[in-house]
């Protein structure tokens, strides 16, 4: 493979030049023949504007541009414009518009089209027509279509109609993005520069409501769900709100958390209160102990009497009802202001009462008037005085047990209904917060739903124009493409039948598929290139065979004896008789005497005092050979050292025999093969026996008729007569630019 390069490639290539010539040749002509009744191509363009990569928005945090995002948009805005539902619309909308027409408009169709379509639309159709009106049109064909699947119109859009097919209008589509802007161009292409116009006009009045509506559908989907999602969380809420309502007219609570707090102050500040009557009580009533026991029992006695008695029971009775009074608990107003006015009609009693006590005390003792009488006044005067702290102090008491036990009935009110209000009051704020959320999610939704009804909507920023003139043809670009495919064609079936080439052809295939060495390589004669010289190339092949040879017999120790070279081959053919006559004539030429043992009677018409001649015949008696004396059966030659080299040519190994006992006695040994030709199983068979039979050097080859481009492996540069440019290009292709022929 190392001769594998460019210039092998260019010589391959020129060695079939009137096939990469031909071929070109007549696949352009038969283009242009195929294409002389090309119709023409009208074009037209459309440029929309989509505002998606730089379009205005209300979604006010969103200023970032995501070009993912955007890209997304623009690819399913393209898919979208080409889609089949798209497509398909356009065609019918189309059909509709020509079959409303009364006649040919050459603004809408031209007449040959117009007349066409009449011709080819059936009755049945026409009959759904509503002339002057391709929008009711449109709808009965739409009808028609969508009954089953085989109607015509149906048939029309899916077949293959060049004006009306979903296949061919979307071939004819052409969508970009210009650059990286907001415009998309959308180009088509027709045979009519009406229809092309029409349809492109059609495409995006479609497309643009499709896109609309595909987008406002979406976002307005989302709307209605949050809005169905907010009417059930109010609906939640003010049941919950209601609920808490219920519960508090139910046990009269308007402000639970500051009526508890109230009742706790109230609580603690009776607490304190029921401390300071507790302590006057006992106070009283230890003082009141005390002097009586200062009193004498008549004294006593009479401090016992009946009337002191009911005013003391009396002011007891009315001390206690003040306290009622002055401490209750009531909230309401009303009662309250009776309350009040009730403990100052008790307490202008209570005075009249303890003045009465006083009356009644001073009375007993006004008799009894001495310096003990004296003392023991102070005393009654002070027990008088603690009689009326001590009831007021009890009666107050009373009170405040009371009191207490209300107090107590009224914790075991409010404590479980603390847990229940904490229950619906967080059942209301689970309920707010996901209305409140739901409310904003609405928001964001609505505020979604009028950014993308800005965005979709597309602005049509350059109309289809009607085309006047059609488009280049392509006549002679498909001719050029056609002829360069040829070429290529033929070139790469040229370079791959080189590569799948089973011969020899070459020195370094022939030595990696028989495993031995190239000797020598010979050239095939042309009598067509008269530009080489062949004699030249044959001498020097020749010149290579024979240093070899000579080179052999400086290398064989018994110098008196002549140096023995076998020819042979697998096959017939090969040319060992014409290696051998080119050979010897050598040797004979440089005065070395050859002894040609031979079976091929062909005369090679040399000089007898060099050359001599043994003819054998092709026998099975060439098995039992086993020196070269026993080829000269009449004895020719008395003495075989007078010769310096001895040239054996034996028969093709494969079907003839071959002196194996001889084959291990001889010095050198060549196999003689065609470069043109595969070396096969047979070829590997033959020739591993002959080496088992050999023991001396190894076979060399000497491939004959290769290629005479392959000679430059061994002599370099051909001699042949090449022109300036020819050379040039040669330097060129080898990558040789600074090649000398000298060392200046």
């Amino acid at each position: 493979m190392k001769n594998f390069n460019l210039l092998f490639f260019i010589r391959l290539l020129l060695r079939h030049i009137g096939l990469l010539v031909m071929v070109p040749i007549i696949l352009g002509v038969l283009v242009f023949q195929l294409t002389k009744n090309e119709p023409k191509v009208f074009n037209s363009k459309a440029r929309v504007y989509t505002g998606i990569a730089s379009g205005s928005t209300i979604e006010l945090d969103n200023t970032k541009l995501d070009f993912r995002a955007t890209n997304t948009a623009y690819d399913n805005l393209l898919n979208l414009i080409k889609a089949r539902t798209t497509i398909e619309t356009v065609a019918l909308k189309l059909f509709s518009q020509h079959m409303a027409l009364d006649s040919a408009n050459t603004k809408i169709i031209s007449r040959e089209k117009y007349t066409t379509l009449m011709e080819l639309v059936p009755e049945e159709v026409k009959q759904l027509v509503v002339k002057g009106d391709p929008a009711q049109t449109y709808e009965n064909f739409k009808k028609l279509k969508e009954s089953d699947h085989t109607n015509f119109i149906y048939e029309l859009i899916n077949l293959k109609h060049p004006d009306y097919s979903i296949e061919k209008i979307v071939g004819k589509i052409g969508v970009r993005r210009v650059l990286s802007s907001d415009f998309v161009d959308i180009e088509f292409e027709a045979d009519d520069p009406a229809i092309c116009q029409n349809t492109l006009l059609i495409l995006c009045e479609v497309f643009v409501k499709l896109n609309a509506d595909i987008k406002v559908n979406q976002s307005d989907a989302v709307v209605k769900y949050f809005e169905g999602q907010l009417q059930e969380s109010t609906a939640d809420l003010k049941g919950a709100e209601d609920e808490l309502l219920d519960f508090n007219r139910t046990h009269n609570i308007i402000n639970y958390y500051e009526q508890t707090k109230h009742i706790a102050s109230e609580k603690e500040h009776f607490e304190l209160e029921y401390q300071k009557v507790f302590i006057k009580h006992h106070a009283a009533k230890a003082v009141l102990q005390n002097l009586e026991s200062k009193l004498q029992s008549h004294e006593k006695k009479r401090l016992s009497s009946e009337q002191i008695m009911e005013l003391r029971n009396e002011l007891a009775d009315v001390n206690f009802e003040i306290s009622m009074k002055s401490l209750g608990v009531e909230v309401d107003k009303e009662k309250q202001k009776k309350n009040a006015d009730e403990v100052v009609v008790l307490t202008k009693r209570a005075m009249e009462l303890k003045a009465g006590l006083q009356e009644q005390v001073d009375q007993l003792y006004t008799t009894d008037y001495d310096e003990q009488s004296l003392a023991m006044t102070n005393i009654l005067t002070d027990w008088l005085a603690n009689t009326i702290d001590y009831e007021g102090s009890k009666a107050q008491l009373r009170v405040m047990d009371q009191k207490r036990l209300e107090f107590e009935k009224l914790y075991q009110v409010f404590s479980p209904l603390g847990s229940t209000m904490k229950r619906l009051e967080r059942k209301i704020d689970i309920a707010e917060r996901e209305y409140l959320s739901l409310l904003h999610s609405l928001g964001l939704a609505k505020l979604r739903q009028q950014n993308v009804e800005l965005k979709s909507n597309l602005k049509l920023t350059e109309v289809p124009f009607f085309p006047i003139n059609p488009k280049p043809s392509k006549r002679f670009l498909l001719v050029i493409v056609a002829a360069m495919a040829g070429f290529i064609l033929v070139a790469f079936t040229i370079l791959v039948l080189e590569f799948l080439d089973g011969n020899l052809n070459t020195a370094t295939r022939a030595e990696d598929k028989i495993g031995l060495e190239v000797s020598s390589i010979f050239p095939v004669i042309s009598a067509k290139k008269k530009k080489i010289d062949y004699k030249y190339l044959q001498n020097k092949a020749v010149n290579a065979i024979s240093r070899n040879v000579l080179l052999n017999q400086f290398k064989k120790k018994e110098t008196n004896e002549p140096v023995v070279n076998l020819f042979f081959s697998t096959q017939e053919g090969e040319g060992k008789t014409f290696v051998c006559e080119h050979l010897i004539a050598k040797l004979c030429e440089l005065d070395y005497k050859v002894l040609h043992i031979t079976y091929d009677a062909y005369d090679f018409g040399l000089d007898d005092a060099y050359y001599h001649k043994i003819l054998y015949p092709i026998s099975d008696q060439l098995y039992k050979i086993a020196d070269v004396t026993e080829f000269d059966r009449e004895k020719t030659i008395s003495d075989h050292s007078i010769y310096d080299f001895i040239v054996l040519e034996i028969p093709s190994i494969i079907k003839n025999p071959f002196p194996v006992k001889l084959a291990a006695s001889m010095d050198y040994t060549f196999l003689v093969t065609r470069a043109n030709r595969a070396w096969g199983e047979a070829d590997i068979n033959a020739l591993e026996l002959f080496n088992e039979a050999t023991t001396g050097p190894e076979p060399t080859i000497i491939l004959n008729g290769v290629k005479v481009l392959e000679m430059e492996t061994v002599l370099g540069d051909l001699p042949k007569k090449r022109s300036l440019l020819r050379k040039w290009v040669k330097q060129v292709v080898q990558f040789r630019f600074f090649t000398k022929k000298s060392v200046a």
